[in-house]
């Protein structure tokens, strides 16, 4: 599945990301990912509420075990979006 935001520029998150971790996987726990998770959805698909975007990305967390593979979270919660 192409997923959009998967194309656009995730350099300001793996800036960031490099400072404490991988930047190849998605941290639940860390809420500026999800917010940043969260703007960059709305960024690309405005029509899709905030809430719907943290149910997804909730469902997701409780979905894939473990580690978060940046690509296979980012593919589960927009399946459950689009």
């Amino acid at each position: 599945m192409s997923i959009k935001i998967l194309e656009d520029d995730w350099s300001e998150y793996d800036n960031r990301k490099k400072k404490r971790g991988d930047a190849n996987f998605f941290s639940c726990q860390e809420s500026w990912e999800v917010d940043y998770l969260v703007n960059k959805i709305k960024k690309n698909y405005p029509n899709i509420s905030e809430q719907k975007i943290l149910e997804a990305i909730s469902q997701c967390c409780k979905t894939i075990p473990g580690n978060k593979p940046r690509k296979q979270f980012v593919e589960c919660v927009m399946s459950r979006l689009l």
